[in-house]
């Protein structure tokens, strides 16, 4: 399997439309998304572990759980594994990488649906979900006007008691911060990539991600409703971040 260095995006300037960014994931070849350890994040296997401890006392043993920007089901699969009683509603905008997802969740039948819709603009239920997660996709959206919204349906969607868990890239609080990140960042990733590799990854993560920086998130979710939000870690330009619904 090629390690994944993402389209060739070098010589582009400008931001990259939200379609775009779906005829992107839907010309890849979805298997270089279902891998259990991408070279190209660091403490990949911590990270999900933590995600998995962050829900624990906060989903029953009949979860139902909502996988936003689920892609080929990776983190899905890592939930399953652990709460085999949940059930996983997986959203994403690209029908190419929800294809792949039954491969990867094959030991899972009945336990999960598949919706192929933009999550910006998902319709769910008030009060139906458990837990909300997400891996590596929230960071597409355009401005805070457009994460405020998804935080307030996510916060709506939620019971009593619920919990959303991300992890993702995100931003430094100021330029000079999001400079160290990225520095952290290119040196993590010539242990496997070569110079020529690490300038094209760099390169869509520029014209590809919006990410907003942890404080801004923090922020965001307060002001939506959760009465307690954290970072739970964070290591060069990627966070693990949630927030929970008061319990009544």
């Amino acid at each position: 399997m090629p390690k994944y260095i993402g389209p060739d995006t070098v010589n582009r300037k400008k931001k990259m439309s939200r379609e775009e960014i779906r005829e992107r994931f839907n010309s890849e070849t979805a298997d270089l998304y279902s891998q259990k350890k991408p070279l190209w994040f660091p403490e990949f296997e911590y990270v999900f572990s933590l995600v998995l401890r962050t829900l624990k006392d906060h989903i029953p043993g009949k979860a139902r759980i909502l996988d936003l920007g689920a892609g080929t089901g990776n983190l899905a699969r890592t939930v399953l594994e652990h709460y085999p009683d949940a059930f996983l509603t997986l959203v994403d905008f690209s029908d190419n990488m929800l294809k792949a997802a039954p491969r990867v969740l094959s030991g899972f039948k009945g336990k999960y649906e598949i919706k192929i819709a933009d999550f910006f603009e998902l319709e769910m239920p008030a009060k139906s979900l458990n837990c909300v997660v997400s891996s590596f996709a929230i960071h597409h959206g355009r401005g805070e006007k457009v994460y405020r919204k998804l935080y307030k349906n996510i916060y709506r969607w939620l019971g009593p008691g619920g919990i959303f868990a991300c992890c993702d890239v995100v931003d430094g609080d100021s330029k000079h911060y999001a400079v160290i990140n990225e520095e952290g960042w290119k040196e993590f990733l010539r242990k496997d990539f070569s110079e020529e590799d690490i300038t094209r990854i760099l390169s869509n993560y520029y014209v590809e991600d919006s990410p907003l920086s942890l404080r801004k998130h923090m922020e965001l979710l307060k002001a939506c409703g959760f009465s307690s939000v954290d970072v739970l870690w964070k290591k060069y330009n990627f966070g693990l971040y949630s927030a929970i619904k008061k319990n009544h």
